[in-house]
């Protein structure tokens, strides 16, 4: 009888010994799970604040209420697009207030045309954004296409960027 005893004390400690193993082992996996996903989370928030610094101009202008535009924009990963006349005077764009832009970068495009002559676009770096001026035409008429990015845009983006700007600048003019 004995032996009964202490066998069933054995097979009830061994069976309380396992439980326990087993719920300590789904307490330290589930804890194991909270800590990755904890850490993925904020591996996904640092990745948006450096997509979001990549993004946003440092000196953000208000954007305008017409989309057709800021679509395009946004299709191309460009912070803005100003389109401007030969004068310099605003055509469209995703600015607000879009004038100091445009008079300062056609200027800046018209003096390189005049000392290199035929100038057809250039890109600008300043800082860490990127300025491209290029020239279209729609009836007959030149306009500057002026657009600002934080990357750098490969001629292929450019081009379907002024295709794109040409279709759109028929309802302006």
């Amino acid at each position: 009888m004995e032996n009964l005893g202490l066998f069933t004390i054995s097979l009830g400690a061994g069976f309380f010994g396992s439980y326990y193993t087993l719920f300590k082992l789904k307490k330290d996996k589930k804890n194991v799970q909270k800590e990755e996903k904890d850490l993925l989370e904020l591996e996904v928030i640092e990745g948006l604040q450096k997509l979001k610094s990549q993004a946003v101009s440092k000196n953000p202008e208000k954007a305008s209420d017409t989309y057709d535009l800021l679509e395009i924009a946004l299709s191309h990963d460009l912070l803005d697009i100003t389109v401007v006349n030969e004068e310099g005077l605003t055509i469209i764009s995703t600015l607000k207030d879009p004038d100091e832009v445009a008079g300062q970068y056609s200027g800046v495009f018209q003096t390189l045309n005049k000392i290199m002559g035929n100038v057809e676009k250039t890109s600008i770096k300043s800082g860490e954004e990127y300025i491209y001026i290029s020239t279209i035409e729609k009836n007959e008429m030149p306009f500057y296409i002026i657009a600002n990015s934080n990357i750098e845009m490969d001629p292929i983006d450019e081009r379907e960027l002024q295709n794109e700007v040409i279709e759109i600048l028929g309802q302006y003019i």
